[in-house]
């Protein structure tokens, strides 16, 4: 065997080792171990038309070896005798068409009622989702009035064991709503409406991203799923509606939270909302192309931000949130300080074509940064996070 030929198959196995390879690396996005009952569903259908597909690819493999090695030309062959023709055969003719005929047919018998199945309505509460360039928000209605009393971003809270109904909207392009381990993919699109369901029945932290591209930072646009019990729920949520009424408290005159709070009014409040002091001079958010920016209200309660490519609080290589010696979680301050220093440094951004944060870098002096993490780290309180995700310290 030359060596070209060698250098040839060896490339060819080394292509297949790194596609088989990244094939296996999931990371935190795995649609192989779903949890929600939509999930589990999407999930058997397809491992079933799988295992159907590998049933086809062995026999096919198995025929065309055995013709191979059946009609393969011997040394005292005519080179001009044909073997025998099946052309105008029936039985085989037949036997091609029927099975796989039969075959689809049964897919089609077994995946309807699944289509219809994911289509429902749920019977648990109903939560606004909007994508934008590149984050997305969510927005809980909960005595159905109307008015959304909680506003979050990057974080969707539901609670155990109950069809949480979302509301996709996108207040600018097309993007793609996935939590892969809850449910498949729903569009955002402009000026419609399209409705999705996820559940689980076991807490957790569960991660997705938007899969329709949708422009500079597309795979930079995340989101997580918390889900919670219904008790640390109900916990949540008047958490964050203490955190709306703390917000509307002035900080102490002189101090840095008190400086923050200025330097927020003078730069942040015209595309940012804050609940009570900052929510009407926001109004409008003109200089964005979506029309929004994160609601800061409870921006410490989040578990992540710039649409969950970066986390609020610490992690360990283990997976689990540190904590100070006082139990409190450690702040990921040293990114956070320099999100709001400057933004598209750390996320691929067109503010001069009003879509991402701005470049603060050569208008805030570390002094301003200080008094601003001062200000922001009023705004809430620590997430409550599912047990298996709450770390020990």
């Amino acid at each position: 065997m030359g060596t070209g030929l060698v250098r040839r198959w060896r490339l060819i196995a080394l292509t297949l080792l790194a596609a088989m390879a990244a094939g296996c690396a999931t990371g935190r996005l795995d649609a192989t171990k779903p949890v929600g009952q939509e999930a589990q569903d999407i999930d058997g259908l397809m491992r079933l038309s799988g295992w159907m597909a590998v049933g086809v690819g062995i026999f096919v493999a198995a025929a065309v070896t055995t013709i191979i090695v059946k009609f393969r030309a011997k040394p005292t062959d005519d080179p001009d005798d044909l073997p025998p023709q099946i052309h105008g055969n029936r039985k085989a003719e037949l036997t091609w068409t029927i099975i796989p005929t039969a075959m689809l047919v049964f897919l089609t018998i077994y995946t309807l009622p699944e289509v219809f199945a994911l289509a429902r309505e749920g019977d648990g509460q109903t939560i606004k989702v909007e994508g934008q360039q590149w984050w997305w928000q969510f927005s809980y209605d909960l005595d159905d009035d109307g008015h959304y009393d909680i506003v979050t971003a990057n974080d969707l809270v539901i609670p155990t064991g109950e069809e949480v109904n979302l509301e996709i909207h996108s207040n600018d392009v097309i993007h793609s709503f996935w939590i892969p381990q809850l449910n498949g993919k729903k569009d955002a699109v402009p000026g419609r409406i399209h409705e999705w369901l996820i559940s689980s029945d076991e807490p957790g932290i569960f991660y997705g991203e938007c899969v329709e591209f949708c422009g500079l930072s597309h795979a930079n646009m995340q989101m997580r799923t918390i889900v919670l019990t219904p008790a640390d729920f109900e916990r949540w949520k008047q958490e964050q509606l203490a955190g709306q009424e703390a917000a509307e408290k002035a900080p102490d005159e002189g101090s840095p939270e008190s400086a923050g709070a200025t330097l927020f009014e003078t730069h942040c409040i015209s595309c940012h909302v804050v609940d009570g002091p900052y929510e009407s001079a926001a109004g409008g958010n003109a200089n964005l192309l979506a029309g929004i920016a994160p609601n800061l209200t409870n921006l410490m309660s989040r578990t992540a931000f710039a649409g969950a490519l970066y986390e609020t609080y610490q992690i360990g290589p283990d997976g689990e949130y540190l904590r100070n010696p006082d139990g409190s979680l450690k702040l990921n301050l040293a990114e956070l300080r320099e999100w709001v220093r400057n933004a598209p440094d750390m996320k691929p951004a067109r503010a001069d074509n009003q879509q991402g944060m701005l470049d603060f870098s050569e208008v805030l002096t570390d002094q301003d940064l200080d008094n601003l993490m001062a200000y922001l780290q009023t705004l809430g309180s620590e997430p409550v996070l599912p047990a298996t995700n709450a770390g020990a310290g």
